[in-house]
């Protein structure tokens, strides 16, 4: 895809609340169209029809020396995982529901307003929930490993060792949430997006294997 997802300090904007008293966090202009990913698009364009090839959509590993980049395939199974992770990887910081950092979701309108307002989705993570158990079942089934991208690994690498950490500290919710998140919880939150904005950079355009 020629959009791309920006990093938090690219679309969280500092701004008035309505009445003027106070500040608040907004989300704006999550998205922006790479002009790099067109021209890396454009190389498969058919010099007689002007139409793009399919394979200008698919991932690639980078061209090194003379070793040319090909597309970069994985199992099923690995696609379902990986869309598991980064969707863990992009819950709120309470744990809860689903960020909207694209933007408006589109198929559903009563939402639209959440992404402004840096909001998440419950009915994103009951998905998220059935994908995950799904995942763990064919594993556990089949018995075979999981081949994952370099990149990837490295980013459930870092969501683990957050959790770790997360969990050694002894952090439990209280029966009333407070509107300000505790100090654990978004150190947790941080360091996961951050992991998740590393590896959406890692693999704008290529992926190393």
């Amino acid at each position: 895809s020629t959009a791309t997802v920006k990093p938090r300090s690219q679309k969280y904007v500092v701004d008035y609340t309505y009445d003027g008293k106070s500040k608040h966090i907004l989300q704006l202009d999550a998205t922006v169209f790479d002009k790099d990913k067109v021209k890396e698009q454009d190389a498969f364009r058919n010099q007689t029809t002007g139409l793009i090839a399919n394979e200008a959509n698919w991932q690639r590993t980078a061209t090194i020396g003379k070793k040319k980049g090909r597309a970069f395939t994985s199992a099923p199974i690995a696609k379902l995982f990986l869309l598991g992770a980064i969707k863990y990887a992009t819950r709120d910081a309470y744990g809860m529901g689903i960020e909207y950092e694209g933007g408006r979701p589109g198929w559903n309108d009563a939402m639209n307003g959440l992404a402004g307002m840096v909001g998440s989705g419950m009915p994103e993570t009951f998905e998220l929930s059935e994908l995950l158990k799904y995942v763990r079942s064919v594993v556990e089934k089949f018995q075979r490993p999981l081949v994952i991208p370099v990149e990837l690994g490295n980013m459930v690498d870092t969501i683990n060792d957050a959790l770790d950490e997360l969990i050694d500290s002894g952090y439990t919710d209280p029966e009333v949430l407070p509107a300000d998140v505790p100090e654990v919880l978004f150190k947790y939150w941080d360091t996961v997006a951050a992991a998740r904005e590393t590896y959406r950079n890692d693999v704008q355009y290529y992926f190393s294997g």
